[in-house]
């Protein structure tokens, strides 16, 4: 059986220095889809297949998502699972950050909200974000609103005071270059939705590819028959890899998938 790809967006396929696809990274995943090989877009962003980034240009179409961490799950256009912050933790994790004069970020309706947006200002982690979010009553609107994950958008040290204050959530640094921490349910991962998307498929472990660059792709890397780290990715992530491919910028897409096409002429 041909493997399934469980590929990472931001850093993976989609760089944040130029703030584009890499023309060869787009290549290698039609490539991918031509050859009958099935490719699943695992991001910590909360995609729907009716919402794909125009980069693609509707040239590659996922045939699932594992997107929001593992929150939102979709196969072949359908949605088959959601899950969401409990809302008593959502209302104490937007209270304190809010209290402490932290910087959490959030896409709703369209529109980028935040607890601070004095502090996403004075934040250098936060200059390279193609983003101005709104606060006041947009952000107040989070409290109403089922959300399956928050960016902290913050320091390191606010990233550990959030998790140890936390700790029935998860806190997924996101590296020095792009920097700030996906927060997710503890129960919440890449991993655990890449697993409900193989049952649907009815695929085994045996047969997955995992590529990704950053701490929310670590435990999904682990987990397939072969994970590879972008040349980009954190040193955990590379630690945890079976191959590091190229810097994102150096075609390390299609150097990722290269590779993982010689394994998986090997395992046949």
């Amino acid at each position: 059986m041909k493997p399934i790809f469980f590929i990472d967006y931001d850093n993976t396929i989609f760089s944040h220095r130029t703030w584009s696809v890499p023309k060869s990274a787009l290549q290698a995943l039609e490539s991918l889809k031509e050859d009958g090989f099935r490719v699943v877009l695992a991001s910590g962003r909360a995609f729907r297949s009716y919402d794909l980034p125009e980069e693609f240009g509707g040239r590659f179409i996922p045939d699932g998502l594992v997107s929001a961490n593992g929150a939102i799950l979709e196969a072949e256009g359908r949605l088959i699972r959601e899950t969401y912050f409990e809302p008593g933790l959502q209302r104490r994790i937007l209270d304190y950050v809010t209290e402490k004069g932290y910087c959490l970020i959030s896409n709703y309706g369209g529109t980028w909200c935040t607890s601070s947006l004095e502090r996403f200002k004075s934040l250098p982690v936060n200059s390279s974000r193609k983003i101005l979010p709104q606060e006041g009553d947009a952000f107040l609107a989070l409290y109403e609103s089922p959300r399956p994950s928050f960016f902290l958008a913050d320091t390191k040290e606010a990233i550990a005071d959030v998790q140890a204050h936390f700790p029935e959530t998860r806190l997924l640094y996101m590296g020095d270059a792009t920097g700030g921490a996906d927060i997710i349910p503890k129960d919440n991962g890449k991993d655990m939705g890449a697993g409900y998307l193989l049952e649907y498929f009815q695929i085994p472990w045996e047969d997955t590819v995992a590529i990704g660059d950053s701490m929310n792709d670590i435990a999904l890397i682990r987990k397939a028959a072969f994970g590879i780290a972008m040349g980009n990715a954190m040193p955990e992530v590379q630690d945890s890899a079976d191959y590091t491919a190229a810097d994102i910028e150096k075609d390390g897409l299609a150097d990722a998938i290269a590779r993982a096409r010689e394994w998986a002429e090997r395992q046949r």
